[in-house]
């Protein structure tokens, strides 16, 4: 049974960002690559968590990590070289010890040489869910009290979902 994947843009705390696709990120039938697309999903959930003020590798410093511990994705279309992917991310859930984050990956109209529609062409429709673990014995663990306030402060500040 397919689940439903919420739409990141109805989220109180998103970020888009823009990935163009190169050759190195398609397959012998000229799209990208279906893995690949998790790539540019990690980039844009780094990037947003940079922008709620603070990096994912301050979260290494102190010694925790968030592995993706579970993943629904649905393909929707292809996207080509050269495409300008734009791709939202959104916190979708946060909980002491997870975080969960939705995306939608899309070509917006003029992102793409052949494609001149007026709606944004939708490739993909994902979510992952992470559960946060200390990288010195690989338990799980609660997310470290300075990152998590930061998340719970901004997501607070502009109303859950």
């Amino acid at each position: 049974m397919a689940r439903r994947i919420v739409e990141p843009t109805q989220l109180p705390l998103t970020r888009t960002a823009r990935i163009r696709v190169i050759y190195a990120d398609t397959d012998r039938m000229g799209v990208v690559y279906h893995a690949t697309y998790l790539r540019f999903m990690e980039q844009a959930r780094v990037e947003f968590i940079r922008s709620l003020g603070f990096a994912y590798a301050d979260m290494e410093r102190l010694g925790y990590g968030l592995p993706v511990v579970d993943l629904a994705l649905s393909y929707l279309a292809p996207a080509v070289y050269d495409d300008l992917v734009s791709v939202w991310v959104g916190m979708a859930k946060l909980s002491p010890a997870r975080i969960n984050f939705v995306y939608r990956l899309t070509v917006e109209p003029g992102d793409r040489h052949e494609f001149a529609g007026p709606e944004p062409l939708e490739l993909v429709r994902a979510q992952t869910h992470h559960g946060c673990m200390s990288l010195d014995d690989g338990r799980a663990a609660r997310i470290p009290d300075a990152v998590y306030e930061v998340l719970e402060r901004r997501w607070d500040a502009q109303g859950r979902a």
